[in-house]
């Protein structure tokens, strides 16, 4: 329980999450969707307001070192990687063609 809670004080960043960031921020096809974080695993969502609409599916950041990469729907663990750029470009992998331009809002408030 000490462990947790020192990974998760506030301005202490949680293991590989900010280089997993910057990978994800390298990406083309991830860059035309909104990230945010959610119990220390990086999403992509076509708005930026929750209800999110995740898009293709997200990335864990594991407490050892390494990733583990779901897709969506259905929810499922795709594989696991131990480098961010591994983790991305399985996540990159997941997204449905043509996805993107993130929308500014909420996918139901648009619709």
């Amino acid at each position: 329980m000490r462990e947790v809670h020192a990974i998760r004080m506030p301005g202490r960043a949680y293991p590989d999450m900010l280089h997993l960031i910057v990978a994800a921020g390298a990406a083309p096809r991830l860059r035309r969707l909104y990230p945010f974080t959610s119990h220390f695993t990086l999403c992509f969502s076509s708005g930026t307001s929750y209800p999110w609409a995740v898009q293709g599916g997200s990335i864990e950041a594991l407490p050892t070192g390494g990733f583990k990469v779901y897709r969506h729907h259905p929810f499922a663990m795709v594989d696991e990687a131990c480098t961010a750029e591994e983790a991305v470009a399985l996540a990159v992998g997941l997204l449905p063609s043509g996805v993107g331009p993130v929308i500014t809002g909420s996918i139901g408030e648009c619709a």
